[in-house]
């Protein structure tokens, strides 16, 4: 991975944080809330923002090194193939989650996933539309 993938890949995953941030901490709260278990000690109080966000950047990292990999050069491209994939990972971990936890319902697993979607697609779009642009020294 280069450089430039790899400073696109921050990018991406400052995008993540903050669609996160809007979909799960504001937007849908109350509704994977009102949907998932709950005891005393699950969630943390207050949460550690630099895990998420530490979290959140190697998931723009590791979008950026695929994008780059498979030769996607605009926003429109990367937002298809970002959504795809997070959407897939997204189902495929909430599947096991459900198989092993007694966290969320099946119903809350494809809500999640659509959410995951939106941010792969919204992080993938910037990151496309980033790895298209010539440098200034190619021009």
């Amino acid at each position: 991975m280069n450089s430039k993938t790899f400073l696109i890949g921050i990018a991406g995953g400052i995008i993540v944080f903050l669609m996160g941030f809007l979909i799960y901490g504001i937007l849908l709260m109350d509704y994977f809330g009102a949907n998932m278990s709950s005891y005393p000690g699950l969630i943390k109080e207050p949460m550690e923002i630099w895990a998420i966000g530490t979290g959140n950047i190697i998931w723009g990292i590791l979008l950026a090194y695929f994008l780059n990999t498979v030769k996607i050069e605009s926003g429109i491209q990367g937002a298809i193939h970002g959504a795809s994939l997070f959407f897939l990972f997204g189902l495929g971990a909430n599947f096991v989650f459900f198989g092993q936890y007694n966290l969320m319902p099946l119903s809350l697993a494809f809500v999640d996933a659509l959410c995951m979607a939106l941010l792969g697609g919204v992080s993938g779009a910037a990151i496309g539309w980033l790895l298209g642009r010539k440098s200034e020294k190619s021009s």
